[in-house]
């Protein structure tokens, strides 16, 4: 009699995930010019004050008013972005200033160009305003920006458009950011056929190599194409054995199931260790990690819409982690489901591929008809996918239900 392999729930799946976190990756300096996607492997700190001195906010005049109730001044200097005050400004005194421009010492504020009015020339020009502005006005205070000493971005950090020039505000040059993960990624299946060769009956094109391959671009990964595996004994094991010499990642599509020809698992107990499959998640169910010497294997199920879910809630985020990043799960939204879900078999976490819709201004989840895991375009609907805890029985028209984002998980 077969002992029926007990599964593993969403939550106790992300906890075994969590103690395989080690970086896989050495750290080295980085261009900035090539650091973008990279993983920050030490803090930024700032080695100035930003601004360095007070500036000008916009375009206008800086006026030392001093608590007087005077709007008619006389301007005795005009402030250029890069250049410094040759004097302070006197109680009853007025700058010309630009967008930048260092504010001189004695101002009080900065009146926009737009609410002034100018008039005569050489020692004879002066600035009139009618509004009243505080102290402060329009003046960037040094240091408010980033502060000397200070960390400016933390390590861990996958770097983006803002934190690059953040660093290049401060003079930094290079950065020390992870090389990217090495990640080898191949399709399981003699029925497996990539676009672009003629199909016979009986084949079907590998999709999953373009959705996996589409979700891993946004992660600070190098990807090799370790193309399709024939369902063969010595094949799998020849391959599987080749990759993780060269790749810090393996991850695969199909051969996850324990069927006859289903051979991963088998290569991988040969060569390492599995360390789970079977999960209490659908779709997602066969979902294999394991290891082989010097590298992490991640096998998915073969299906298409389970391979992006087992992709989205386990697999990344433990590569972002062996990237040298944070393991961090998926954001999600409550939004109120217009649908409804009268009896649901509970024990399970189930993701519905779902769709934001807006009625009269408000917000709602609408879901996709069929629930099959080999959809694909149930993932050309959806924008998202919604989230059901093993504990709901129902879904009604109303329900604040969980959201996930398809912007979250590399597929926006």
């Amino acid at each position: 009699m077969t002992t029926k392999t007990p599964l593993l729930s969403f939550d106790e799946a992300l906890s075994h995930l969590r103690g395989l976190i080690h970086c896989k990756v050495t750290a080295e300096e980085t261009s900035l010019y090539d650091a973008y996607g990279r993983v920050l492997a030490e803090d930024i700190i700032a080695s100035c004050d930003l601004p360095p001195l007070d500036n000008s906010a916009m375009d206008g005049y800086a006026i030392a008013q001093e608590g007087s109730e005077q709007t008619s001044f006389p301007v005795v200097m005009e402030i250029f972005a890069g250049s410094i005050p040759e004097t302070p400004l006197k109680a009853g005194e007025a700058a010309r200033i630009f967008t930048g421009a260092p504010v001189p010492e004695g101002a009080d504020f900065v009146v926009p160009q737009e609410d002034c009015s100018e008039s005569g020339a050489g020692s004879q020009r002066r600035v009139e305003f009618s509004k009243n502005y505080p102290a402060g006005c329009n003046i960037r205070r040094k240091g408010e920006d980033q502060t000397n000493g200070a960390p400016i971005v933390k390590a861990g950090t996958l770097l983006r458009p803002q934190e690059i020039a953040a660093a290049a505000s401060i003079g930094n040059a290079q950065l020390k950011t992870y090389r990217r993960l090495k990640v080898g990624l191949f399709s399981t299946g003699n029925e497996l056929i990539r676009p672009g060769i003629v199909r016979k009956d009986g084949q079907i094109f590998d999709a999953n190599h373009f959705l996996l391959r589409g979700m891993l671009a946004s992660l600070p990964v190098e990807l090799v194409d370790l193309g399709i595996l024939a369902d063969h004994r010595e094949t799998v094991e020849t391959a599987l054995e080749a990759a993780s010499k060269e790749c810090n990642v393996i991850l695969t599509s199909g051969g996850a199931g324990g069927g006859d020809k289903d051979f991963v698992s088998a290569a991988l107990s040969k060569l390492g260790k599995i360390t789970f499959w079977h999960l209490a998640v659908k779709p997602g169910r066969p979902f294999m990690v394991g290891e082989l010497p010097d590298c992490v294997f991640i096998g998915l199920p073969g299906n298409p819409v389970a391979a992006t879910v087992a992709f989205a809630f386990f697999a990344r985020p433990l590569i972002e982690a062996l990237a040298g990043g944070e393991f961090i799960e998926a954001r999600r939204q409550f939004i109120a489901a217009d649908f409804e879900i009268p009896d649901r078999k509970t024990g399970r976490r189930e993701f519905l591929r779902g769709r934001r819709v807006s009625e009269d201004g408000i917000l709602k989840l609408t879901r996709y008809h069929s629930d099959g895991s080999a959809l694909l375009s149930s993932l050309t609907f959806a924008d998202g996918f919604i989230e059901l805890t093993e504990s709901m029985s129902s879904v009604r028209k109303g329900d604040l239900l969980p959201f996930i984002s398809f912007d979250q998980i590399g597929l926006g």
